[in-house]
């Protein structure tokens, strides 16, 4: 996982399977790099770029869910998701309320 910061923009790269393990290890490295550049945004935007993700549990979903609801629909976008990727997205009805780029 890896973190490019601009202007009022974090894009939070992901790479190869976001199973459950692997979400376990990310997410306090995850919250606490979101709420530091939160804190120091009035308006922030927040980007999951998935191009290098093959796999997504559900625990990736719940994550994604949680980051969405604190940002809002209009400042929180998925991008470059690998076909099977965007299936799992698509099935969870995930693409009907966020911003699936």
């Amino acid at each position: 996982m890896n973190f490019i910061e601009s202007d009022n923009m974090l894009r939070c790269i992901f790479s190869g399977k976001l199973d459950t393990l692997t979400c376990s290890k990310i997410e306090e490295t995850l919250n606490q790099r979101i709420a530091g550049f939160l804190e120091k945004q009035d308006v922030a935007c927040l980007v999951f770029d998935l191009s290098e993700v093959d796999y997504v549990s559900s625990a990736f979903l719940r994550i994604c869910l949680c980051h969405f609801k604190a940002a809002g629909k209009k400042n929180f976008r998925i991008e470059n998701l690998k076909p099977d990727v965007r299936h799992v997205f698509m099935i969870s009805g995930f693409t009907e309320i966020m911003n699936i780029v």
